[in-house]
């Protein structure tokens, strides 16, 4: 620092000192060291996690398989109930209930279709009957069974609860006992429109299983009318009937139209199921003479 004079008195002069100004950094840049992320294990490949849902899949299956077949082992194994016993008539008791409660039995006798009383009776009969199902194969283990008749059309509906007694495989009723029953309800129905055209004198039958026919269940028969042919010779009149075996929850609605030209009924079924037309199990096709 120094003194000055000019016109104006004194005055100060300051000097910065260089050393004193800091000085811009021309190192060159380096950018922060970043230390790379270690990936961990992604897991299993998709190859093992395959394998191990097939498995546990398969143990389960196993599992299940194993538990419902000693299941059903152990209930085929259980002896029934001694004919006759308390416990075998309550039980029957609930199958009549099961039965009669049905919505197919339930609107038959709704509309008015009229019941045989021949199938109604318990499991004690007297006197010889006209009926092999509601004798010889009633009873818990065997059928339980409803008849009826349309009002004013040639028409048999059967109604049955088949027991677990009557099996020829595990969980399937015997073929045997289906063309009994098949062939019950073409006698019944002959009973019902056929009695005045005289004894019968013979028939040729064919049956075509369809679909196997479980115990524990309800089923149906309907036959419609049959197909008649001229007598000849005049003493003896062919018929054709159709017996089918059906699994279905209310009353059919049947019509029959006559055709003036071609002088033949014509015959209309409407079958009521939530099965649609899957619902045939076994349909029995009867020639007979009377």
């Amino acid at each position: 620092r120094r003194g000055q004079h000019d016109g104006h008195g004194p005055h100060k002069e300051y000097f910065q000192t260089p050393g004193r100004t800091p000085l811009p950094d021309t190192s060159p840049y380096t950018p922060p060291q970043t230390t790379p992320a270690i990936q961990g294990r992604s897991g299993p490949s998709p190859i093992i996690r395959a394998a191990r849902s097939l498995f546990w899949a398969s143990l389960f299956s196993t599992l299940g398989l194993v538990a419902g077949t000693a299941l059903i082992t152990w209930e085929y194994l259980q002896p029934p109930f001694e004919p006759g016993s308390p416990e075998d008539q309550e039980l029957f008791e609930e199958i009549v209930d099961t039965l009669d409660s049905h919505p197919l039995v339930e609107s038959l006798r709704e509309e008015k279709w009229i019941e045989d009383p021949n199938y109604n009776d318990h499991l004690v009969r007297t006197g010889k009957g006209l009926h092999l199902v509601s004798e010889k194969l009633a009873g818990t283990q065997g059928i339980t069974m409803r008849a009826f008749r349309h009002p004013s059309q040639e028409y048999t509906m059967m109604v049955f609860f088949l027991g677990f007694g009557i099996e020829g495989w595990p969980d399937v009723i015997h073929g045997g006992i289906i063309t009994t029953l098949l062939q019950e309800g073409i006698d019944q129905h002959i009973q019902n429109f056929y009695s005045k055209d005289g004894k019968l004198q013979g028939q040729v039958i064919s049956i075509d299983f369809r679909k196997p026919v479980r115990p524990g269940d309800i089923y149906a028969i309907l036959i419609p009318p049959g197909v008649s042919d001229s007598p000849n010779p005049p003493q003896q009149k062919r018929v054709q009937l159709v017996s089918i075996l059906m699994h279905i929850e209310g009353a059919p609605r049947v019509q029959t139209i006559y055709d003036a030209v071609s002088q033949k009924q014509e015959h209309t079924i409407q079958v009521p199921s939530s099965k649609g037309d899957d619902i045939q199990h076994a349909i029995a096709t009867v020639q007979l003479r009377l």
